[in-house]
């Protein structure tokens, strides 16, 4: 085997140029699949990052008939005993109780549907980070003869208003009465979703609850948990746990960013095998002129003694071997590549537009390490059926017919 694995290398080194060109060929294939891959992970990691960290948690619970009518009498009873309860469990790292609810805000131009959010801002800031997308203002920082709101930006757009603005929340309390309140904006939060800017603000709960009635209401309840992954099995236990309440995962409350990672999973490892497949015809085509330049060598092996298997198992051994070497080469170039990327970010041409779907401008490639051992399977695999053709080509040479062949 030793002996065959020595002949198999010189051989691949006879036509260094072709070898070299079907390397590097692998190398770019990799390179670019890769690099796609990693792009398309990290624009679906980025939207589902700002989906669920700074929008909707992992999980969350209502009052069954919240679902359909988002309004302030739809509370949770005993909603924030509920959320201390909920918070001691082994698996749940943080549990939130807001006063959520639909309204309208006007400021002095216009007025528009709002979701308004109560909220506890110390408890907030743990679970979706608002703290840290305040992009101009303060963090309910203030206590004005006004009380403060923060909302979005594309929201501060549509109607009009900046930090300092005076803006009127109209709303309904328990009891289903109209309630109109003055705030004052203190700052303005931006994530990739202009949806969500557009819709959602926030207020302190002790203010929005004395305005509908209730000091301790909460009509929603937002979790997060110590593993994503286990998010159905946490989801499924609180619902047997609280039978009488809506409880929701991610997977739930965004079904199209959840059904866009599913097929992602299957879609990348795909990217790759279309590319490889497209390179191994070239690697067929090379060993395979190799083969044809080499017909009375390989007669002459034959007609000495060589036996048929060995001189199949020396053209795979040569196409396996050109695979690893550029598969290594690919692996270890897309590798640092993406390790670079990651750091400098790579600005997506018209990028501007994509924020309109919840894409960012800028994107951080990235891709989990056993994608790369998926990826050195895949080429192992082609390699060795790129190299059937060639290697029953070169056993079916006559050796008689061959030798005389100049």
């Amino acid at each position: 085997m030793k002996t065959l694995i020595k002949i198999s290398w010189r051989n691949i080194w006879r036509n260094r140029t072709r070898t070299i060109v079907i390397i590097i060929a692998l190398i770019l294939g990799i390179m670019g699949g890769v690099f796609s891959a990693a792009l398309r992970l990290s624009a679906e990691q980025q939207q589902f990052e700002d989906t669920i960290e700074n929008q909707i948690s992992h999980i969350q619970i209502h009052h069954p008939d919240f679902i359909a009518n988002p309004e302030a009498y739809y509370r949770i009873p005993d909603g924030v005993g509920l959320a201390e309860e909920i918070e001691q469990q082994e698996n749940v790292i943080i549990a939130t109780p807001r006063a959520v609810f639909d309204g309208m805000a006007a400021s002095a131009n216009m007025n528009t549907g709002v979701r308004i959010k109560g909220i506890d801002p110390e408890k907030e800031a743990q679970t979706t980070k608002l703290n840290e997308i305040i992009e101009k203002g303060t963090y309910f920082e203030h206590n004005g003869r006004l009380p403060s709101l923060v909302i979005g930006e594309e929201l501060a757009d549509e109607i009009n208003a900046d930090v300092g603005s005076r803006i009127v929340l109209t709303f309904q309390d328990i009891e289903g009465d109209v309630v109109n309140s003055a705030f004052r904006v203190e700052g303005l939060y931006s994530i990739t979703s202009r949806d969500f800017e557009k819709r959602t603000i926030f207020a302190r709960d002790e203010v929005i609850n004395d305005l509908i009635g209730d000091s301790e209401a909460v009509t929603e309840i937002a979790l997060l948990i110590d593993d994503i992954d286990n998010y159905r099995e946490v989801a499924g236990e609180l619902q047997k746990s609280y039978p009488d309440l809506k409880i929701r995962h991610w997977a739930d409350l965004a079904p199209a960013r959840h059904y866009a990672l599913e097929v992602l999973d299957q879609a990348l490892i795909w990217i790759l095998v279309i590319i490889i497949m497209a390179i191994s015809f070239g690697l067929l085509n090379t060993i395979l002129m190799s083969i044809l330049e080499r017909v009375r060598e390989l007669g002459v092996l034959m007609a000495i003694g060589m036996k048929r298997i060995r001189v199949f198992s020396m053209v795979v051994l040569e196409t396996t071997m050109i695979s690893l070497i550029g598969g290594f080469l690919g692996l270890l170039m897309s590798y640092g590549m993406i390790r670079v990327l990651n750091i400098t970010g790579v600005k997506i041409p018209g990028g501007e537009g994509l924020e309109d779907f919840g894409y960012a401008e800028v994107l951080y490639p990235d891709i989990y390490a056993s994608f790369y051992f998926e990826i050195a399977v895949v080429v192992i695999i082609f390699a060795i059926l790129a190299s059937i053709y060639p290697a029953w080509k070169a056993i079916n040479i006559a050796p008689a017919e061959a030798v005389g062949k100049e």
